[in-house]
């Protein structure tokens, strides 16, 4: 599916990630054409058009939000996180960022202290910075191959440490009608939900890990402390789900609609609101490889703290180039002052394959309703983990 200037979106199913009374197929409505105004670009005017009925000739076999590849989450140093996500969590650490906990090497990769743990497809970026540790607020779904291990790691981690130098806060193990899940909070107050299924993201795309074996690369104390033998052992970011403000789902969905031509769909699931946004394969059944969910929560939010995701979009830079038109037109492009991608015109979004965002807008007002630092980029982007 190629990336369209807010145009008719095509309805598919799909479902949600790991709650249990959200059905496993769900045909997404319709949503009308979505323009934003030339002459007013923080809003948009809603046209009417006819709502055909979804269809199973209606399915798409690809949303045009590609990947959802990090999330990146500050933290104050390595005292828990790297315990946390390479020997609980099981994910790799980037061949690339290895020297950043080499002692042998004066080299630095990107910045002091960063580590980029990996899985599978997708990677957490963890740059230590002094403001202190960044918090999500909702949950990250996680998969495996199994949970044995992780069980194997937690009750390892919990018998030879104590509450207060314990890498994790608290974990629980859920059991209901769709299976078993490992819910584990780290020491900052992230959620992970971990579970077993299918890798659908890993046949196409790989992150690069440190082997075991790579001692006479990586020294002896980084291969053998965070190397892995083949692969690493969680396999994949599932899903991000973010609690948002009470009447806001059905508009982040349709803001998601109309920059994005994304596949999207508004539900109703344990007296909340939920709106799923769907990215990469769509399944001749409905569902998608990842989702970002939001989900409509009583009560107050805490502020937003600076956290971000990357996805790729389209499969082509001409899809990347679209992408950057329809934010640029909406006015939600955004400069970072901490990074050195300075992107604020389509010449330097194509020179760098990637530009920023942090404001969701309700379409129709130009109202932000949600903050959330995306970086986009375009599959040309030299960090992109499919084939070349």
């Amino acid at each position: 599916k190629k990336m369209m200037s807010f145009a008719l979106l095509l309805a598919v199913p799909i479902v949600s990630s790991f709650q249990p009374s959200i059905p496993n197929r769900y045909l997404l409505r319709f949503p009308s054409v979505v323009k934003l105004s030339a002459e007013r670009p923080s809003a948009a005017t809603t046209s009417e058009t006819e709502q055909p009925s979804p269809s199973e000739e209606n399915l798409l076999e690809q949303s045009t939000l590609t990947l959802l590849e990090h999330i990146n989450l500050n933290v104050p140093n390595h005292d828990y996180a790297l315990d946390f996500y390479f020997g609980v969590l099981g994910c790799g650490l980037d061949s690339r960022t290895a020297v950043n906990l080499m002692d042998e090497t004066d080299e630095i990769f990107v910045e002091e202290g960063l580590v980029w743990p990996n899985c599978g497809a997708n990677q957490f970026h963890l740059p230590i910075v002094d403001t202190g540790a960044q918090v999500l607020p909702g949950n990250i779904g996680l998969r495996y191959k199994s949970l044995v291990g992780l069980k194997e790691r937690i009750m390892k981690v919990e018998s030879t440490t104590t509450k207060s130098n314990r890498c994790f806060d608290s974990y629980k193990i859920v059991n209901d009608n769709r299976g078993e899940t490992i819910q584990i909070k780290d020491r900052y107050g992230n959620m992970f939900h971990c579970r077993e299924g299918a890798e659908p993201l890993t046949q196409k795309y790989q992150q690069p890990i440190v082997k075991s074996s790579e001692t006479d690369k990586y020294g002896d104390v980084v291969a053998t402390k965070y190397g892995m033998e083949i692969e690493s052992e969680c396999r994949g970011i599932d899903y991000i789900e973010f609690n948002c403000r009470i009447r806001t789902a059905q508009k982040i969905a349709t803001f998601y609609e109309s920059v994005f031509d994304a596949t999207t769909t508004v539900i109703e699931d344990q007296d909340q609101t939920v709106a799923l946004i769907g990215l990469g394969d769509i399944s001749p059944d409905g569902k998608a490889s990842q989702y970002m969910i939001f989900r409509e929560t009583p009560g107050g939010l805490p502020t937003y703290d600076g956290h971000h995701i990357a996805l790729y979009v389209g499969d082509t830079k001409e899809d990347f180039e679209v992408a950057f038109r329809n934010a640029d037109m909406a006015g939600i492009v955004w400069v970072n002052p901490r990074f050195a991608d300075r992107v604020t015109t389509l010449e330097a979004a194509k020179s760098l394959n990637q530009f920023r965002f942090r404001n969701i807008l309700d379409i129709k007002t130009g109202e932000q309703i949600f903050q959330l630092e995306h970086e986009i980029r375009s599959v040309q982007h030299p960090s992109w983990p499919g084939k070349k």
